[in-house]
């Protein structure tokens, strides 16, 4: 695979599954990348910053800010190979006055419509053969208590990406990577708990929480022509939670 010829754009890559994806795709030899968040000052950005990477300041919650990115990310790399959607917000844990619809609009226009309008401005834009790679979570397709806005987001995602895989095969491919409880920002609760680490870990057959950098190089398959007979799929990285039929003791 010859990454070096890539130009690839990652949403949500200044944190995360996102940063860790970015940094991969780096170190394989990208040196066309485009770093899209809604930071003002992007967070922990200096090294992907000296690794030739650029940042565009979007909000994928935006009705138009998605379109508007991919078009400027399009001018200034002059095509596009990969587009990585990692954008997400979980609010239904967080404090304030928020009421559910504004949680479930908020959570559902970052992930869902910002992924619908990614893919749309994708298609018109990128080179025949290219990939588009949305992140989900495994609760697309398994939900928790108090997950209302967040698990049907992820699945609304999921059906985006099956749609325009239909829509625009052969000439684009779309794909999902589902984590399971990977440690970052938004698992910190659990992470932070070696009580509830100590139990989540309990009920994942590989006895771990994953990182972002074990997403990363599934990332790397389904953009990569390795994975040119994948369409419309999700691939789940989840240490074997799916497969697991009941928690253990």
């Amino acid at each position: 695979m010859n990454w070096e010829s890539k130009n690839i754009i990652v949403t949500g890559g200044t944190r995360g599954i996102g940063r860790a994806i970015a940094l991969a795709l780096l170190n394989e030899g990208v040196k066309n990348l485009v770093v899209a968040a809604e930071e003002e000052t992007p967070f922990e950005w200096v090294d992907l910053e000296a690794r030739g990477a650029h940042y565009l300041r979007a909000d994928m919650g935006s009705e138009t800010a998605p379109g508007w990115m991919v078009h400027e990310a399009h001018q200034k790399l002059g095509r596009l190979d990969g587009l990585v959607h990692c954008a997400g917000v979980y609010l239904e844990g967080s404090p304030g006055d928020r009421d559910e619809v504004e949680i479930w609009n908020e959570t559902m226009n970052i992930k869902a419509r910002g992924g619908y309008l990614l893919a749309n401005a994708f298609a018109e834009l990128a080179e025949p053969g290219s990939s588009f790679l949305a992140i989900t979570s495994i609760n697309a397709d398994q939900s928790e208590p108090d997950h209302l806005a967040y698990d049907p987001a992820c699945a609304a995602l999921g059906g985006v990406i099956r749609a325009f895989a239909i829509h625009h095969a052969p000439r684009l491919r779309f794909n999902a990577l589902a984590p399971g409880l990977i440690h970052t920002r938004l698992t910190e609760e659990v992470a932070d708990s070696s009580e509830m680490q100590a139990h989540a870990c309990n009920n994942i057959p590989l006895g771990k929480l994953g990182t972002p950098e074990d997403c990363a190089g599934a990332a790397l398959f389904l953009l990569s022509d390795e994975s040119r007979y994948i369409t419309g799929e999700t691939l789940f990285v989840d240490g074997g939670i799916r497969a697991n039929q009941m928690s253990r003791d």
